[in-house]
């Protein structure tokens, strides 16, 4: 398709029930419901030379502190117009736009294993942004900032272009690093092991069990991760997510729940590695992870079974069953462990969520 092929529009009022079939057709149904209920009036539109509308790049703008930043919430183009020049067409007149509302920066947010969305977008000139400076940046707006992005639990990574001479004020002129450290090492001592023992008097014992089995079971998962990609000569490295910070401590302060925040994930050190062409890297990264999870369940397991260190063995096999359940059931995830499996290996992916199952229901009826 010719670029004389496409024409871009104003996003009309009319055209919002077309858009919201096509994210029905583009995305998986958790982000196309999840787009049909987040989707805002402002937007751009193309179109073939038939007048159907092909693509659509859905923004908004907002201010968080003394920063007004221009939103990029949805981009989508019809499966058969993909990589012919549709959404580089609709970006890079939203970009102009945004220069014209006087925008700091323009923001957007990625899976981190969509290549192609990832490729998209810093094609534009846009680069990822680690967590440690978007909080050197917006201080405790930090918070607000990721609120106002309506799916970045979906969505791993924060993309930015600075439209701006970027100051920063002495309000915000604290460590990132610093920061991001602190609360890290608050949600993971305090807040996660608290939930496995709520309405309960708080013991340090249980807090200081609870942060070694954590510990143990994402250290034997990364070493899994670190010897599969070293057997496949890749190169490997870990990266934050932006929303893991938010979800582990509206997860932990849940009465009697416990589910691992997956705060990142490994990634393949290549700037040019394509995920969607091979899937086969990540899946049997992945599944080595999931395997060592489940041994270490399984220990945990027998270990309650046979009345051993029991408070310590039931507190491994409930943080066992949280990191099963995220391994195996959570599917329309593609970034989490049972996304992954699901698109590289069905078969594999099912013999993993029978290990599950089986370890947890079926191995305490066995003794």
């Amino acid at each position: 398709m010719n670029k004389d092929d496409i024409s871009v529009r104003e996003l009309l009022p009319e055209d919002q029930g077309i858009v919201r079939q096509l994210g029905f057709r583009v995305f998986s149904l958790p982000m196309g419901l999840l787009m049909a209920a987040t989707m805002g009036k402002d937007g751009l539109i193309a179109e073939d030379t038939t007048g159907t509308i092909i693509g659509a790049l859905i923004f908004r703008t907002t201010c968080v502190g003394d920063r007004k930043l221009g939103i990029i919430d949805w981009a989508l183009v019809e499966t058969q117009h993909q990589g012919k020049g549709v959404g580089k067409a609709l970006a890079t007149l939203a970009l102009e736009w945004f220069r014209q509302q006087n925008c700091d920066k323009v923001i957007t947010f990625t899976d981190g294993y969509n290549s192609a969305a990832l490729n998209a977008a810093q094609s534009l000139g846009m680069r990822y942004w680690p967590e440690s400076q978007q909080i050197r940046e917006f201080g405790w707006c930090w918070p607000k900032f990721l609120i106002v992005l309506p799916h970045v639990g979906l969505s791993t990574f924060i993309l930015h272009l600075p439209l701006k001479e970027q100051v920063w004020s002495k309000q915000r002129a604290i460590s990132g690093v610093k920061a991001l450290i602190g609360v890290t090492l608050f949600l993971g001592l305090i807040l996660l092991p608290l939930s496995r023992i709520w309405f309960v008097p708080l013991e340090l014992t249980s807090i200081l069990w609870g942060v070694s089995i954590v510990a143990a079971y994402t250290s034997v998962r990364s070493l899994a991760v670190w010897w599969t990609t070293r057997v496949l000569r890749l190169p490997i490295m870990f990266r934050l997510w932006s929303s893991g910070l938010i979800y582990a401590t509206l997860l932990a302060i849940n009465p009697y729940v416990f589910i691992p925040a997956f705060g990142g994930s490994f990634y393949i050190n290549k700037a040019d590695f394509d995920y969607s062409r091979d899937r086969s890297v990540m899946g049997r990264a992945m599944f080595a992870s999931v395997a060592a999870s489940l041994a270490l369940f399984t220990a945990f397991t027998v270990l309650a079974e046979l009345n051993a260190a029991t408070e310590v063995a039931e507190l491994g096999r409930y943080v066992g069953v949280a990191f099963g359940l995220t391994d195996t059931v959570l599917i329309p995830f593609g970034a989490l462990p049972a996304g992954q499996l699901w698109r590289w290996r069905r078969s594999v992916w099912l013999a993993a969520l029978t290990c599950f199952l089986s370890i947890w229901l079926l191995l305490p009826r066995i003794f």
